[in-house]
């Protein structure tokens, strides 16, 4: 007897979408920590690129955690950066923190398939589009986000 596992409401449809991306080739490793308390291990690279006052940096976790319904692994990649409002009158640029986060919180105990979790990757981003046409998204859901209306549809 064999056991399959498969992500539920996951599809396989593909849209010819472009996405930006990020310049990892200038990312390099600051450090890695492993929490002696959870296990949980963080690695954080730099851009080197910018400012060198405000760096931008990537962090990836992963951890097992224990809950009530078993043990989940979650995985995170933060993306921090920095938001830039340049007054030209004043000449003075004002810096404040923005940073994004994914992660995924996946039962530990399953063998989960790596095309399985990519699909799952494709349609969380996909859930921020109304649409994708011609390699150009929809940006009206994200939009709404922005600007705190989360009700999309």
């Amino acid at each position: 007897m064999t056991v399959t596992y498969s992500i539920d409401h996951v599809t396989s449809s593909v849209e010819d979408v472009s996405v930006e991306v990020a310049a990892k080739s200038e990312m390099t490793l600051q450090s890695t920590f492993t929490d002696p308390k959870t296990g949980d291990v963080t690695s954080t690279y730099v851009l080197a690129s910018g400012d060198g006052n405000y760096p931008a940096t990537v962090s990836y976790r992963s951890s097992v955690q224990s809950r009530s319904t078993g043990a989940i692994r979650r995985i995170s990649m933060t993306f921090s950066t920095w938001a830039t409002a340049a007054d030209s009158v004043t000449g003075i640029d004002t810096k404040k923190p923005i940073s994004v986060t994914t992660a995924f919180n996946i039962p530990a105990d399953m063998t989960i398939e790596l095309a399985d979790m990519d699909d799952l990757i494709g349609n969380s981003f996909s859930l921020l589009f109304l649409s994708v046409t011609t390699k150009v998204r929809d940006t009206t859901w994200l939009q709404k986000l922005l600007y705190g209306i989360p009700q999309v549809k």
